[in-house]
């Protein structure tokens, strides 16, 4: 008699086969929720099987549901640790948490498992930029590209990691080399676009710029008006809105005068910190932060698309200081906060403002990472202090704010009450310099024209070039950079010197007037 043969596949596999199957038909059908809820029905009943935990996993990564995707590519690798696809997949969802360092421990393993696949090595190279490893991480994508050569994503990657490494010129190359197989590739485009700005190729670079509004920016379509492409603005109204952060605005509200020229009637939109300021440069004729119904306009333009649409070549745009607050509050305002900084009023103290970490972004992973790096820990900043004569006054705003009291350092705070751009900007004429990471008070004191040193991380944004102290933006700006990614005590050090030396000019000049 012949042996009835077993089932491979008990009907519990069976059901949570068919319960996957339904998420994936669901979900197809747009019916979001009920796949969801089917995916929760083959959970109790997932086989002792790595395969079937994988998949589990790899339909929850395409649902964007992150933990639940590392949960169950984690039960796959208990039972199969030699699984390099599985460690790809876990570190990919791991990159979309923001968990570097886990992205990092699983990719690592999945290169070491299998260092043949290209793909492995590429994405083990974006996670090490975004921790800043650049040199790391153009190792490991130099490898991905000798195992593929015309690797899209690799060559895309290249770009990213040579511009972090400050060679924007070479980056071009790799972008250029990717864009022959996708030339309207918009991620790539625009990636291209800030090499070629950081390169200081402006011309070409603002109109490669144009390409985020199909990589990561959403076109306006709240506006009648057409968007302005350059036509004569003689007698028009155009509406110029807020896009991107608050220093994106304050840097190039500038152009505004340029429109004004042309005959243009400005009208600007922008976030309510930043409308009194605003209403007071040069070439606008009206400011808002909610546009009212009955506002009529014969064009509109995003700040940021200003430089393309008129033609901007370099970084060198009209006089500074373009921004400005009242006298009156410079008085009340500035005043107030070097009586109370100054110390001995027959020997003041030079007064520095200080601000160490910018705007972390949660809802933008990406924006959240740069900022790790671009701000400091007010500990690192300690040796500061020991610079004779000097007192502080914090202008930090959020959260990096608690680190005073952590610290126990003398700050004078200088942020109590401030309501917006124009307060901040009235007390910092009660300093005689600030000192900040790159963050948008950088671009308000620029703008008004006062003394500002920026701390830059070493893969600096695009519009500090890759070098110098100085910058076109803001003659009254000093850059100091980064030498190394994470390297924040050698910049801290340099200042330190570049502190004492201003400090023997101050206190030569303090003995030298009659006053003293």
């Amino acid at each position: 008699m012949t042996p009835v043969a077993t089932d491979p596949f008990p009907p519990a596999a069976n059901q949570f086969t068919a319960f996957l199957r339904a998420a994936v038909s669901l979900d197809n059908a747009g019916l979001r929720g009920e796949a969801l809820e089917a995916l929760q029905e083959a959970e109790v009943l997932l086989p002792d099987r790595p395969e079937s935990a994988f998949l589990l996993g790899g339909l929850y990564e395409r649902f964007q549901y992150w933990a639940k995707a590392a949960v169950f590519y984690g039960k796959a690798l208990q039972s199969k640790p030699e699984a390099p696809r599985v460690w790809h997949r876990l570190g990919i969802v791991h990159l979309h948490e923001g968990a570097l360092p886990e992205a990092l421990e699983a990719l690592e393993e999945a290169v070491s498992q299998a260092p043949e696949v290209p793909d492995y090595a590429t994405d083990l190279s974006m996670v090490l930029s975004r921790l800043g490893r650049f040199e790391e991480a153009l190792g490991l994508v130099r490898v991905a590209l000798t195992l593929r050569p015309d690797d899209i994503h690799a060559l895309n990657n290249a770009g990213h990691v040579l511009q972090c490494l400050n060679r924007s010129a070479e980056a071009v190359g790799f972008y250029d080399a990717a864009l022959l197989q996708s030339s309207s590739h918009p991620v790539i485009r625009f990636g291209r676009a800030t090499a070629l700005l950081k390169a200081g190729s402006f011309l070409e670079g603002w109109q490669e710029y144009e390409w985020r509004w199909q990589s990561s920016r959403m076109v306006r379509t709240d506006i009648e008006a057409p968007v302005w492409e350059g036509e004569d603005l003689q007698g028009r109204t155009i509406l110029v809105h807020h896009e991107q952060g608050y220093g994106d605005t304050l840097h190039f509200i500038r152009l505004v005068s340029l429109l004004a020229a042309r005959g243009a009637c400005v009208v600007v939109q922008v976030p309510v910190p930043l409308v009194r300021l605003m209403e007071r440069v040069e070439g606008v004729d009206r400011v808002f932060s909610v546009m009212p119904a009955e506002e009529r306009f014969d064009y509109h333009c995003a700040m940021m698309s200003l430089p393309a649409r008129l033609g901007l070549e370099s970084n060198v745009v009209g006089p500074v200081p373009y921004l400005s607050v009242p006298d009156d509050e410079i008085i009340r305002q500035g005043n107030a906060l070097r009586s109370v900084a100054q110390g001995n009023p027959a020997r003041p103290d030079f007064i520095v403002g200080l601000v160490w970490g910018g705007d972390p972004r949660p809802h933008d992973l990406r924006a959240t990472q740069t900022d790790r790096r671009r701000s400091i820990s007010l500990k690192t900043l300690e040796p500061l202090f020991s610079v004779d004569g000097i007192r502080f006054v914090s202008f930090q705003m959020g959260m990096p704010r608690h680190q005073i009291e952590v610290t126990g350092l003398p700050l004078v705070e200088g942020t109590n009450d401030i309501l917006d751009f124009q307060d901040t900007g009235a007390r910092l004429y009660g300093v005689d310099l600030l000192i900040t990471v790159d963050t948008s008070i950088a671009h308000l004191a620029g703008g008004l024209g006062l003394p500002v040193w920026m701390l830059s991380r070493a893969d600096s944004c695009w519009r500090w070039g890759e070098r110098g102290t100085q910058t076109g933006w803001y003659p009254t700006m000093r850059i100091f950079r980064q030498s190394r990614s994470g390297d924040w005590e050698s910049v801290v050090e340099t200042v330190c010197v570049a502190l004492e030396r201003l400090m023997d000019v101050y206190r030569s000049c303090q003995a030298a007037s009659p006053a003293s």
